[in-house]
C-alpha cells in the first residue's frame, strides 16, 4: 500500500515532468516563430534568455534546435513553407548554434575520441554539427569535419586522430550508396579498432538496415546518440 507522502511525491515529479515539458514547448514554439520570420538576433535572444535561467546547452540542442528544424522540414514536405523559408531557418539555427557554442561545459569524464562528418555529396551540415556538440558536452574529444567530405580525406583523418567511434551523417537517402562505400573503406583501412555511427533523416525513413551496415550504431536522434554512445562503448582515457 502507497502511503501519502509516497502519492505526493509521485504528484509532484509528475508536476515537475509536465513543467518541463511546458517550458520546452513553449521555448520551441517562440524560437520557429522567430527564424521563419527570419529574425536572426530575436531567435539569439530567446535561446540566450533560456541558457541564462538555467537550460542546459544539450537539452536546447535536443528540445529545440533538433524539434524546430524537424517541424520546418515538415511544413517544407507539405508545401507550407518554401525551400528558401527552410534553408533560411536552417540558416538562423547555425547562427544560434555559433554563438551558443561557446558556453558549452564539457563534462569531467573523458569518453574517447570522435571524428563526425557527413559523405561526399551530402550537403546538409546542421545535423551533424548538433551530434559533435552534444556529444562534445559529454565528455568525447569530437573532431567535426564538416559535411561534403571526400572518402580519401575522410580516412586521413582518422588516421592522424586516432578516434574511438567515427559518424557518418546522411540526410538525403540517395547518399546511402555513399555512406556504404565509406563504411566498407573504414573498415578495410582499420578493421574493428573504430567503432561506427550513422544517423540522419536517410536513416530515420530506411526501413531495413543494409547488409553492409549491420554492426554500425544507428542514432535517429541526438538522445539516441548521447544513449547509444554511453551504452554501447567502453570508456576510455585517450
Amino acid at each position: 500500500m502507497t502511503t501519502p507522502d509516497a502519492n505526493k511525491a509521485k504528484d509532484i515529479r509528475r508536476e515537475m515532468v509536465l513543467a518541463e515539458h511546458n517550458t520546452a514547448t513553449n521555448l520551441r514554439q517562440e524560437y520557429l516563430k522567430e527564424i521563419l520570420a527570419g529574425k536572426r538576433k530575436p531567435a539569439l535572444e530567446i535561446i540566450m534568455d533560456a541558457w541564462r535561467g538555467g537550460y542546459p546547452i544539450p537539452s536546447i540542442y535536443m528540445d529545440v534546435f533538433q524539434e524546430a528544424l524537424y517541424e520546418i522540414g515538415r511544413l517544407w514536405e507539405t508545401n507550407q513553407i518554401t525551400v528558401a523559408d527552410e534553408h533560411m531557418g536552417t540558416a538562423i539555427t547555425q547562427y544560434v548554434m555559433s554563438n551558443l557554442y561557446q558556453h558549452l561545459e564539457i563534462a569531467d569524464e573523458q569518453r574517447g575520441k570522435v571524428v563526425m562528418t557527413g559523405v561526399q555529396g551530402e550537403l546538409h551540415q546542421v545535423g551533424a554539427n548538433m551530434v559533435a556538440d552534444v556529444l562534445e558536452a559529454d565528455g568525447w574529444d569530437v573532431t567535426f569535419l564538416g559535411t561534403n567530405v571526400p572518402a580519401e580525406g575522410i580516412i586521413q583523418s582518422i588516421r592522424q586522430h586516432g578516434p574511438d567511434l567515427f559518424g557518418i551523417s546522411s540526410t538525403m537517402f540517395f547518399n546511402i550508396p555513399k555512406v556504404i562505400q565509406l563504411v566498407e573503406a573504414v573498415h578495410k583501412e582499420f578493421g574493428d579498432s573504430v567503432r561506427i555511427m550513422l544517423g540522419g533523416g536517410a536513416f530515420r525513413v530506411l526501413q531495413e538496415l543494409p547488409r553492409e551496415l549491420e554492426g554500425c550504431i544507428v542514432a535517429l536522434n541526438l538522445r539516441e546518440a548521447l544513449d547509444r554512445t554511453r551504452r554501447d562503448l567502453s570508456q576510455t582515457s585517450n
